[in-house]
């Protein structure tokens, strides 16, 4: 039985995307006083995840703009760049899982979710703990399929599918061996995404940031 704790974990933030809808890049959104990134990045050290963070840059074009949001994270940081360009958000899972060496889980967030829950990401650690096998994935009965623990075993499944141009994320996603929680009320909110200027600024104006 293997025992898994936040310090064993590592962090990816898939910021690669183009934003067309939100219409300037939403990694670097300000919520407050820090941008989504940086609010991502400190709420994963906080929960504990003591791995590298990874961050899915796309083509790179904006890895220092990145670097300079995540001045002063603690803990290491790496910034990763699609081998399969224009290829969505796979490529840049594919890219951040294939940095890390081993048998290994990950826990996952898109660049505009907002809301990491501590209790939903502990609870996943502890479904991991408690079992004799290394599910594919450790997710939500929500279908959502970031906020969620992915291992490093999906890497061919990812480079299969992105070699035969099938970006579908949800269909990578019901195709993957799962374990699957039920969220509290509370847990729910890891799963606002602000990915269009309406739902941005009503976050905004919701919590008076």
């Amino acid at each position: 039985m293997m025992m898994l704790a936040g310090a064993d974990v590592h962090g990816i933030i898939l910021a690669g995307g183009q934003s067309r809808r939100m219409g300037t890049d939403k990694a670097l959104l300000p919520v407050g006083e820090k941008v989504l990134l940086r609010i991502i990045a400190d709420g994963m050290r906080l929960a504990g995840i003591g791995g590298t963070i990874i961050v899915a840059a796309g083509d790179g074009e904006r890895e220092e703009t990145y670097q300079q949001a995540l001045i002063g994270v603690r803990g290491p940081i790496e910034f990763v760049r699609d081998t399969y360009v224009d290829s969505g958000p796979l490529a840049g899972l594919h890219a951040s899982l294939s940095e890390i060496p081993g048998q290994a889980y990950a826990f996952v967030m898109a660049c505009d979710m907002p809301v990491l829950s501590e209790s939903l990401l502990g609870r996943m650690l502890a479904s991991a703990s408690f079992s004799d096998d290394c599910p594919d994935v450790i997710r939500t009965t929500l279908n959502q399929p970031f906020h969620a623990l992915y291992h490093t075993g999906v890497v061919n499944r990812l480079q299969q599918l992105l070699e035969q141009r099938d970006l579908r994320v949800m269909s990578f996603l019901n195709g993957l061996s799962a374990r699957s929680l039920s969220p509290t009320p509370e847990e729910a909110s890891a799963f606002i995404n602000l990915n269009t200027p309406e739902l941005y600024a009503q976050y905004i104006a919701q919590h008076r940031l």
